[in-house]
C-alpha cells in the first residue's frame, strides 16, 4: 500500500510508502511516510540500488537514529505523523539519518 501526496510547491502526485515501527506498542503511535530513492551500487558502479529515506527523524526508529525497522505499508492508529504529512505536501526530500539524534523509544 502507498500513499499519494500531492507537493503544492511542485504541483504534482508523490508516491509515499507508510511505515509503522515493529517495535512492540508502535501499532498505537504514529506511521511514518518513507519516499523512494535510487542509489549507486559501491560494489559495482553499473548498478543500482532502490532504497527508501524517512521524512522525519522519527521514522528511523533503531540504534538511536540510525536505522529503521518497520511493517511497510502499514498505518498506525494514530494516522500518519504530521511532520512527515507537512514535508511531502512541501516537496521535502526524506531525511538522512543522524546517529545519536534520539534514542530508540521502546515501549
Amino acid at each position: 500500500m502507498s500513499i499519494t501526496i500531492h507537493d503544492k510547491v511542485h504541483d504534482v502526485d508523490r508516491e509515499y510508502i507508510p511505515g509503522m515501527g515493529r517495535n512492540p506498542g508502535e501499532e498505537r503511535q504514529v506511521s511514518h511516510l518513507y519516499v523512494e530513492i535510487t542509489l549507486p551500487d559501491p560494489d559495482d558502479v553499473r548498478l543500482t540500488i532502490d532504497t527508501y529515506l524517512p521524512m522525519c527523524q522519527r521514522g528511523w526508529n533503531r540504534s538511536n537514529g540510525a536505522s529503521f525497522s518497520i511493517f511497510r505499508g502499514h498505518v498506525a492508529a494514530r494516522g500518519v505523523c504530521k511532520i512527515c504529512q507537512r514535508r511531502a505536501e512541501a516537496g521535502l526530500p526524506g531525511v538522512e539519518s543522524k546517529p545519536g539524534s534520539h534514542k530508540t523509544k521502546w515501549l
